[in-house]
């Protein structure tokens, strides 16, 4: 009636393993060989403790199923607390252009492209916008050397002063062709020392150790061509020597430029032939007023950040002039909402200190002459709106709506405030006036005219004479 489990055999069958594997068969020792490989049962229980119930076993691996889905990906995470609204995607910067962007310029520019967009002639012209004309010569300098240029002036003299044209200059502009910054390759400046002549004649020396101005300007050299008879009969050049000093390294250029005044009109005929199709540059506007105003709405910006939350209020006044803008523009690597007026910005560069030159008003971002933008979004604003309209809010839609205007004081009837002119004096008065100037303070002042008695007076006078 009892198991055998005596003598020798029932001392070597002496621990749990082998007495469950008597009691189960073979079975057993399959499932824990499997539970041995298997991280995910858990381990077997101590001697002496109740076993564990033992798991159901596998199903082969044709009957098994698919495996579960892989769960979503995390969305990204809110920095901005937008509430599950993607936040806009701002199209990537513009590439470095490879070409040159001056006036009807197609050179290539060199691997390191230059900082300005211009090659090295164009930036000889771009020097001083308003004396423009054209290079009689530029090229590299050599230092601590002698570097002689010749310039033809055929049909740039009078024949009968000798002397150039009315209206024309001859600078000397030089340039340092490796400059760290944008406005440094397009500013004029001098290097540590310098010595130029004319002919024979030493017109300017610049010493290394002096103490010289910052920015002296390009050199004038018209008054130093004069050109006798014989000269324009043998068509003798120009000559011009020059020998420089600079630090080690340093790359300098030097032009002469035959230049001529240039007014802001033709500069602004000049910026519009440059101007991409108008309907090209309004797509290209509207996508920029809807990624800014985007940005900037209260709901997109951190509450502890208000600096960047803006009204997107687009002034109708140009904050260079303080009057309404008539052609709007902004600079190509200016993303803000408001623009400027062209030809305030213009007459406003002409007297700008050289630090702040070429600076966009709003930003203070580059925005030279040849990378002004027209503005074609705010131009449509200026031409569906009244005079007195001063400013509109934008919606990011590209809709629009009048936020502000100018009162109209021509109502006002107090004739006291209206100020009158005084009539501008003729060809005449003028050259009387002229005529009559030395007598004004030689001529003897008249006698004092007596006053009329008053009549009681009068009546004591005639008793007296009575």
């Amino acid at each position: 009636g009892g198991l055998p489990f005596g003598g020798a055999w029932g001392r070597a069958m002496a621990s749990d393993e082998d007495l469950w594997e008597a009691l189960e068969g073979p079975s057993r020792s399959k499932r824990l060989r499997g539970a041995v490989t298997s991280p995910n049962l858990p381990p077997p229980p101590p001697n002496g403790s109740p076993p564990a119930p033992a798991p159901p076993p596998l199903p082969p691996p044709d009957e098994r199923g698919a495996p579960p889905p892989a769960p979503p990906p995390a969305p990204p995470p809110d920095h901005a607390g937008l509430g599950g609204i993607a936040a806009p995607t701002r199209p990537p910067p513009p590439q470095r252009p490879t070409t040159c962007q001056g006036n009807s310029c197609t050179a290539k520019l060199p691997s390191e492209a230059s900082l300005s967009s211009l090659c090295l002639p164009c930036r000889f012209s771009a020097c001083n916008v308003f004396l423009g004309g054209r290079l009689l010569y530029h090229g590299l300098m050599k230092n601590n050397a002698t570097n002689v240029v010749t310039v033809p002036l055929q049909g740039q003299i009078d024949l009968r002063t000798g002397r150039l044209k009315a209206g024309l200059f001859i600078e000397v502009r030089c340039l340092r062709v490796d400059a760290s910054e944008w406005r440094h390759e397009l500013g004029h400046c001098w290097p540590s020392g310098i010595s130029l002549f004319v002919g024979d004649t030493r017109v300017l020396l610049r010493k290394p150790d002096a103490e010289h101005d910052q920015n002296p300007g390009p050199f004038d050299l018209s008054g130093w061509v004069l050109r006798s008879a014989l000269d324009l009969t043998l068509n003798r050049p120009f000559k011009v020597s020059a020998a420089i000093t600079a630090k080690k390294g340093e790359m300098w250029a030097l032009a002469l430029v035959l230049a001529q005044q240039i007014t802001v009109e033709a500069l602004c005929a000049q910026t519009r032939l440059r101007q991409i199709p108008r309907e090209e540059q309004l797509r290209l506007d509207l996508e920029r007023v809807r990624l800014w105003v985007t940005e900037h709405r209260p709901d997109r910006v951190d509450q502890q950040d208000t600096r960047c939350v803006e009204p997107p209020v687009l002034k109708l006044v140009c904050c260079t002039s303080l009057c309404r803008i008539v052609t709007a523009v902004r600079g190509v690597d200016c993303d803000h909402l408001q623009c400027f007026d062209l030809g305030s910005y213009l007459h406003t560069m002409r007297s700008m200190p050289p630090k702040h030159l070429w600076c966009c008003p709003v930003c203070d971002k580059p925005a030279p002459i040849h990378r002004l933008r027209f503005d074609a979004f705010a131009q449509s604003v200026l031409d569906s709106t009244e005079a007195n309209v001063t400013e509109v809010l934008v919606a990011d839609n590209g809709k629009w709506t009048v936020s502000a205007t100018e009162e109209d004081d021509a109502g006002d009837d107090d004739s006291d405030d209206i100020y009158t002119p005084p009539p501008q004096p003729t060809q005449a008065d003028l050259q009387q006036a002229a005529l009559n100037l030395g007598r004004a303070f030689a001529a003897p002042a008249p006698p004092p005219q007596r006053q009329q008695a008053r009549p009681q007076q009068q009546q004591q006078q005639q008793q007296q004479q009575q």
